[in-house]
């Protein structure tokens, strides 16, 4: 299965449009995508609310990942980031659970 299926597989099961998400991130913030992986993130403010709902944020604190599909995807996103923030976050929208933040340094020290 080619990661856009896998990709599109997630969306159809959380009920939510996978284009339009495409579209968003592609013009206003980031997406990585290998043939084995695709990410999609952006800067945000961990004190400012839900993450979904920050776009074009000043002073950011955090990479929020809003979606990551495949093989070592938040590693390959680690490693992709423009710049780096105190703060990397995601949640599991599959299980319900809201975000949650790590210490970018704490992902760092695991990668090594």
């Amino acid at each position: 299965m080619t990661i856009l299926k896998k990709v599109e597989d997630l969306y159809s099961n959380l009920g939510q449009n996978m284009c339009q998400d495409i579209a968003m991130y592609l013009e206003h913030e980031y997406v990585v995508k290998t043939p084995n992986s695709l990410i999609m993130g952006k800067a945000v403010r961990t004190e400012d609310g839900d993450p979904n709902d920050q776009w074009n944020v000043v002073a950011p604190d955090a990479w929020f990942v809003k979606t990551a599909v495949g093989e070592d995807h938040i590693g390959h996103f680690i490693n992709c980031m423009p710049y780096p923030l105190p703060f990397v976050g995601w949640m599991r929208e599959l299980k319900n659970r809201p975000v949650k933040w790590y210490k970018l340094e704490q992902i760092l020290r695991r990668k090594i």
